[in-house]
């Protein structure tokens, strides 16, 4: 008898010791991981179809891209929240703004001061201050009251998010400097703050919006280029007129994965902002929309996530994080569609890059750590009751 209860008493402590050990691991959201799962691969493929002039060696590095992003996704799937705790999103930023200062004094790559040169890796530090800077607004924010939610302590956000675009668009970048305004712009809106700021702010950013057009010649040539690209085929408008040229081809169902033509160096910048060109071009407009369907679904679902947060924080984060993906990614498109002017921002999961993949994989790894933190205290709530 004594061994028997030995014998159920060491099996009620393994069972415990194993069900405290899995509960070590956030249960990560399945329909996140399997979009992020689906995009890598789809991701890989046209990296692999869109560099044929150097097929392999761009797509053993983006394998290699993709790993270490992975890596630092799961990583943040399950401990983000508690390194959010440890280190203070302010001295994030100032550290990102220290990275975009390094880049300023780097050699010039394409007339533009973007990345660091580490020598086997090249960091582009205006994607981590991207993503920094959303975590550390949303930090900010959540802190804030009903009663203190007024334009004087905005001041100390809206100028920390100034800098920050001022140190990316010294460095001759403008694409990223908008994503960041309209994402800074609704974080700000959902936090509550004054409409009529909000608006100050948008109207104040115009003139120098505008200033800084005309004042680069070559961003200047961009807006003629978009508003009539056909007028100069042969110069500026040779990309985005190809990019047409890609898309219209590949008619509803495209030409077979590896198909494109104009992948052959005709379409400069193929595997990089340009790749959705090639991709309308390869699996043609059903296999873009079906692209374009998973895009609008991680919005939805990254929305709704946000929506049923309990907590502020998690609440801002994850409305910033989804659009940062998701805006960027219709960006993109709408350049090579020839709907907004040419800017160099890729297209996330697609674009050949390592900056552009760490980040936007480590970006969904925060997002499912929230989601599974969410999850796990609303749980806790359900027991107790």
């Amino acid at each position: 008898m004594a061994g028997i209860l030995l014998r159920k008493t060491n099996l009620t402590k393994r069972a415990r010791a194993a069900s405290k050990k899995q509960s070590m691991f956030l249960p990560l959201d399945n329909q996140l991981l399997f979009f992020t799962t689906i995009m890598i691969i789809a991701g890989l493929i046209f990296t692999y179809s869109s560099s044929a002039f150097d097929s392999m060696s761009y797509f053993k590095r983006q394998i290699i891209f993709d790993v270490i992003g992975v890596g630092i996704m799961l990583f943040l799937s399950q401990f983000y929240s508690v390194l959010q705790k440890k280190f203070s999103s302010v001295w994030m930023l100032f550290i990102s703004w220290g990275l975009l200062v390094w880049a300023l004094f780097q050699p010039a790559a394409a007339n533009v001061h973007r990345w660091i040169n580490l020598g086997f890796f090249n960091i582009q530090p205006s994607e981590i201050a991207k993503m920094v800077l959303v975590i550390y607004l949303a930090s900010y924010l959540s802190k804030l009251t009903e009663k203190n939610r007024d334009n004087t302590l905005l001041i100390t956000p809206l100028v920390y998010s100034l800098i920050t675009v001022g140190l990316i668009v010294a460095g001759k970048d403008l694409g990223i400097p908008a994503l960041i305004c309209i994402i800074a712009f609704f974080i700000f809106f959902i936090a509550g703050a004054p409409v009529k700021g909000l608006i100050y702010a948008f109207l104040g950013i115009l003139p120098v919006l505008g200033i800084l057009i005309v004042a680069q010649p070559y961003r200047f040539k961009r807006v003629i280029t978009f508003l009539h690209p056909e007028d100069v085929a042969g110069s500026t408008g040779y990309q985005l007129i190809h990019s047409f040229y890609a898309i219209g081809s590949g008619g509803w169902f495209g030409k077979g994965f590896g198909g494109s033509d104009l992948k052959l160096e005709y379409l400069p910048a193929a595997h990089t902002d340009f790749i959705f060109a090639i991709m309308c071009e390869e699996v043609g407009m059903i296999g873009a929309f079906i692209i374009i369907l998973f895009f609008v679904w991680l919005l939805i679902h990254g929305i709704r996530l946000a929506l049923n947060a309990k907590n502020t924080f998690n609440c801002y984060l994850m409305t910033g994080i989804t659009l940062c993906i998701v805006l960027q990614a219709f960006i993109n498109m709408t350049v090579a569609t020839g709907i907004a002017p040419t800017k160099g921002l890729p297209l996330p999961f697609f674009s050949y890059g390592g900056s552009s993949v760490v980040v936007t994989l480590a970006m969904m790894g925060i997002l499912m750590n929230l989601a599974a933190v969410e999850k796990k205290n609303m749980l806790k709530q359900e027991r107790k009751i």
